[in-house]
């Protein structure tokens, strides 16, 4: 496959294990670590290219997504009305972002990694911005972060639906966007509990990237070897990581997810 670190078959077998499993820890952890750590550290640890990296890491989100999701929906943690609010701008996006992949892949394969380069800085530069936002202390933490905006309902609906919309490109082009940009968002719009939310952005997320999938894997961008094996090592990650939930304070994963993403968005981005 292009694109990828010139590793002994083992060594580099071996390595996407070891991502998945730092991933699924992550995911465990923080409720974040998909797209948004997987697609940097295929480019930067594994060496894959731009396009294989996101295309790998949307089937890859798109799987552990769908199976979380399960547990929420059996605990009745889904909003399927939030979802809907999020789709119904999500998906016309995930399909505005296909038409930029499908043109880039057809017309422009010279010029698509440099442009998914530069969007995947930017999306990790951001997404760490937001996170170190969340974190700083009440006093000093903008009031609209944790405040429910008091908006009409159709007020409401549209600027969840427009969101949706930039963020459903993101994902698309980048892979990166639905659990970092879209909860801010539903925290921001919606008065229901953190759980109901996780589980309703979880399988937001898992629809967008599901459909985001397709044009890469028309295009050819998905590597299916590496997705069985970053789920080799995700699966047993994730389930150690739900029986450390509650012992490692949030702000100490957190802290070290926002630095990783800021510190490989500079990297991606400004080299």
């Amino acid at each position: 496959m292009s694109g990828l670190l010139h590793l002994p078959g083992q060594a580099l077998s071996l390595l996407e294990i070891a991502i998945g499993a730092g991933v699924g820890l992550l995911i465990g952890l923080t409720g974040l670590g998909g797209g948004l750590v997987l697609t940097p550290l295929l480019i930067l640890g594994a060496g894959f290219s731009p396009s294989i990296a996101v295309g790998t890491s949307l089937v890859f989100s798109c799987l552990t997504k769908f199976g979380g999701s399960f547990h929420f929906i059996r605990r009745n943690l889904v909003d399927f009305a939030i979802v809907q609010d999020l789709s119904l701008g999500g998906l016309p996006g995930v399909a505005a972002g296909a038409f930029v992949v499908r043109y880039l892949g057809v017309r422009r394969p010279e010029s698509m990694d440099s442009v998914l380069l530069r969007a995947i800085g930017l999306a990790l530069i951001f997404a760490a911005l937001i996170l170190l936002v969340r974190m700083l202390p009440e006093r000093h933490r903008p009031g609209i972060v944790d405040r429910e905006l008091r908006l009409h309902p159709a007020l409401r609906r549209a600027a969840v639906v427009a969101s949706g919309f930039v963020v459903g490109i993101f994902v698309s082009v980048t892979s990166i966007g639905a659990g970092a940009a879209l909860m801010p968002v539903m925290v921001l719009c919606y008065r229901a509990e953190i759980g109901t939310m996780v589980g309703s952005n979880i399988f937001a997320g898992a629809v967008l990237a599901a459909v985001a999938a397709l044009p890469h894997a028309g295009l050819g961008h998905i590597s299916w070897t590496s997705v069985a094996l970053l789920l080799t090592g995700s699966l047993p990650a994730l389930w150690a990581a739900s029986h450390l939930h509650g012992r490692i304070p949030s702000r100490i994963s957190e802290g070290i997810l926002a630095a990783a993403l800021l510190g490989m968005g500079l990297r991606i981005y400004v080299f």
